[in-house]
């Protein structure tokens, strides 16, 4: 299956003793931005790349445990563009070019309801923060556009309104320190750090399982087994539903799963129908079938499997036999890919080491599929199980990719 590299730039927030507080999140490309992308032209294609390459590298790897700052467009504001962040920990940026429509104001509104804090970003002047001073958590001034004998009735007009200020393109010594006179609360700029890039990697989405799970989506009495059976047959949107599980629910809660099930249901109906409404903005290419026919036909041989030895355990096999194929698919040691999932520690040490029912199953299963059948005896299998189980199971992993090739 081929993998897309992506990358996100950030640059950190520091406080008032120096200390990193927060990360701005940046467009980044590998080859660098265009001119147009440079000039924001593209602001929803760019935001919504922005997101879901964060949620792809995990949260937890570009921030840990600090606020992420991300910049909004138009259309964030206004919903056409998801929010696949952890509320309680992201900082929504409002960029100075979007007008305060009420359409936008309405979109705040409901975005600061979710948990979300929003900063205003880019304030020259106290004229610029007209009606948003009602929504807004922080301001961040532009030092190289507002005129010094501004920034003392900034300061005061957001402190009387409980606005936190950060100062942005902070330059000097001189800078940082009459700011920090002023009574500025947080400050970033060349001075203190300039933006760096993490890179990671991502699978490829199937564009028919795309489509397939947004139709669903819209039916909110669709039972949960038919969301289930899409996202299972397709290893790329497995893998990203599970790093959209590891930011958390809305309140930051975090939990582990062991089933794709698990993941959905943590998730819930709402952040599924935004995550699947990113996808098909991103618009990411296809899979290879040949390598998707590998990564399905180990999932459901696991589970089929693992029916005959423990029906209880079939969900988490087919689970397992995926996770499995990752680190090939993306080319990176499985540890390295299992690291910002939240799937359950056992399950982990499970694929990693061997051990264990699952464990041993699963490394059986693969040492079959690649032509090493004198090596599946960890799990005391019959070989005419895994034949038969894994023929049945490789008729329906090219079914099912011959089925999303279509598209």
């Amino acid at each position: 299956m081929s993998a897309l590299d992506v990358v996100v730039g950030r640059q950190p927030i520091f406080d008032r003793a120096r200390a990193v507080m927060g990360y701005e999140l940046l467009f980044r490309t590998l080859n660098g931005p265009t001119a147009a992308e440079a000039a924001g032209s593209l602001g929803d294609q760019m935001t919504a790349d922005v997101i879901f390459n964060s949620v792809t590298i995990g949260v937890d790897r570009l921030v840990g445990d600090k606020l992420l700052f991300c910049n909004a467009s138009r259309g964030v504001l206004t919903g056409v563009v998801p929010v696949m962040l952890p509320p309680r920990q992201t900082v929504i940026e409002i960029a100075e070019s979007v007008a305060a429509q009420e359409e936008v104001l309405s979109g705040c509104r409901r975005l600061r309801d979710e948990g979300f804090t929003l900063a205003l970003d880019h304030v020259a002047r106290v004229a610029d923060i007209g009606r948003m001073a009602e929504l807004v958590g922080m301001v961040k001034i532009d030092l190289q556009t507002a005129p010094p004998e501004e920034l003392p009735a900034l300061v005061e007009h957001c402190h009387t309104r409980g606005i936190a200020l950060v100062a942005e393109k902070v330059e000097t010594e001189e800078q940082l320190a009459h700011c920090a006179e002023l009574g500025f609360d947080h400050f970033q700029g060349y001075l203190l750090a300039r933006p760096s890039q993490v890179s990671g990697r991502a699978l490829d989405p199937g564009r028919m399982a795309q489509l397939r799970l947004a139709a669903h989506l819209l039916d909110s009495e669709c039972p949960i087994d038919e969301l289930e059976d899409i996202v299972r047959r397709d290893p790329a949107m497995a893998l990203q539903l599970l790093q959209l599980a590891g930011t958390g629910a809305a309140g930051g809660m975090r939990r582990t799963v062991q089933t794709v099930r698990e993941a959905l249901v943590l998730v819930g109906w709402r952040r599924l129908q935004s995550w699947v409404s990113l996808l098909l903005i991103g618009g990411k290419g296809q899979a290879s079938e040949e390598e998707l026919t590998t990564a399905l036909a180990r999932a459901r041989t696991c589970e089929l499997v693992a029916e005959t030895v423990d029906h209880r355990l079939s969900a988490t096999a087919f689970t397992a036999g995926m996770l499995a194929s990752f680190g090939m698919l993306l080319g990176v040691p499985l540890p390295e890919v299992l690291g910002d999932l939240p799937v359950d520690p056992e399950l982990k040490a499970a694929l990693i080491d061997g051990q264990g029912t699952i464990g041993q199953l699963v490394a059986d299963v693969a040492d079959f599929q690649l032509g090493r059948p004198e090596d599946a005896t960890r799990s005391g299998l019959a070989d005419e199980v895994l034949s038969s189980t894994a023929l049945e199971a490789l008729l329906w992993a090219v079914e099912t990719t011959a089925v999303f090739s279509t598209v």
